[in-house]
């Protein structure tokens, strides 16, 4: 009998200190085979990067891996030579590829609960000095808002230039989904610096709404007003 996953109770696997998921695990939360993620990369490969997408796990990697998750949901079969593990934006090139609800629900749910993971690593890193100004931690927060807002665009977008068939649906859904991992990072050291910040300071925050969005991960009350 196979047994039911979700998103919610995964074992969480790391590669260089980057949440990764299996195919296995990957398709059976998509509600698809695991031939299917396989096929999918395999006739776009051009469009899976290694590094960036994916990661191939081999040899000694393979075998601490193994060892590591033998008693997890994750076992990794003895006859298996290599492993493909997904980063997150595999998994939403995988989720654009499959093009289902489910798919796109999940991928979601990912972002929010098991990629995530690299933020709260963030956090718990030990904190350095770091010799930002108010006025210069308040322009990164800026620049973090923004980053936020357009990659919420960019979602929001992306349906109806797929539906017209616009050459500029890819770039947008990339722009949309692939770019979570480094605004997740940027949002953990942006709040470990805040720390030892004093907004009464002259030259502070120009728009505090700004960095409570930051604290809080939110969006602006309405992304149509820009």
């Amino acid at each position: 009998m196979t047994t039911q996953i979700s998103v919610e109770t995964l074992s969480p696997i790391t590669h260089n200190q980057i949440p990764v998921i299996t195919t296995e695990l990957l398709a059976q939360l998509y509600g698809t085979e695991p031939v299917r993620i396989r096929q999918n990369h395999h006739e776009n490969k051009v469009r899976f990067v290694e590094g960036k997408h994916f990661f191939k796990v081999v040899g000694n990697d393979l075998k601490e891996l193994r060892v590591a998750l033998n008693y997890s949901q994750n076992l990794i079969s003895p006859k298996t030579r290599s492993l493909i593990l997904w980063t997150e934006r595999g998994a939403a090139r995988h989720a654009k590829m499959l093009e289902t609800d489910q798919a796109w629900d999940v991928f979601e749910k990912l972002e929010d609960c098991y990629f995530s993971q690299c933020e709260k690593n963030t956090d718990n890193q030990e904190k350095k000095p770091n010799g930002l100004s108010a006025k210069e931690a308040d322009s990164l927060v800026w620049l973090w808002d923004y980053a936020n807002r357009s990659q919420a665009l960019f979602r929001e977008l992306y349906p109806a230039l797929k539906l017209i068939q616009s050459g500029y649906s890819g770039i947008c859904h990339d722009y949309g989904y692939e770019f979570s991992y480094i605004i997740g990072r940027a949002r953990g050291v942006l709040i470990n610096h805040m720390r030892d910040i004093d907004i009464n300071e002259p030259d502070g925050p120009t728009n505090l709404l700004a960095w409570e969005r930051l604290k809080n991960k939110e969006l602006p009350p309405s992304l149509h007003r820009y």
